[in-house]
């Protein structure tokens, strides 16, 4: 009886566990999409604060990108100095809030947040300086989404983001 007892206990033990280790998996699962584009434009500059490289400049962007799947993504960028480096060394903090559409329309949208650090005279991250980002929401297919995003500048000019979806 006792041993019967033991059974019975182990297995709703094991069910139990399993069960809470299935819907982990489920939980945690991710989805990678890569976005690849050619150099992208110039931004418009909003130069404010002192004249010239200063706190609170702001860049916007938008042009096309491409998901590994074919799909057509419009991409919205928009980048606020935070800080000036004064040691020298031309570099600035940058923040990011960037909205990747995808399809046609603007239904399907993944939201990307994040701080990097920039060449002060560029508008662009350097070359082969790999960024992280925050996904921090979606629409669409992508509502609730979170995760993050690796960016990466090549030397010709063209970018890849790998998006890590959850």
């Amino acid at each position: 009886m006792y041993i019967e007892y033991l059974n019975f206990k182990f297995f709703w033990r094991s069910f139990i566990a399993g069960t809470l280790l299935a819907l982990s998996g489920l939980v945690c699962a991710e989805t990678v999409i890569t976005l690849t584009h050619p150099e992208i434009p110039a931004p418009i500059l909003l130069d404010h604060g002192t004249p010239g490289q200063s706190i609170g400049d702001i860049r916007l962007f938008h042009f096309n990108a491409k998901a590994d799947n074919g799909d057509e993504v419009v991409t919205d960028w928009i980048m606020t100095t935070t800080n000036v480096t004064t040691n020298g060394d031309g570099v600035e903090a940058r923040i990011t809030n960037a909205v990747f559409a995808f399809g046609e329309g603007t239904k399907d949208q993944l939201i990307i947040q994040g701080v990097a650090m920039y060449p002060s005279f560029k508008s662009t991250l350097r070359e082969a300086a790999p960024t992280a980002r925050a996904i921090t929401g979606g629409t669409g297919k992508f509502a609730g989404a979170g995760g993050w995003m690796d960016s990466l500048h090549f030397k010709d000019g063209t970018w890849q983001h790998v998006l890590h979806i959850k």
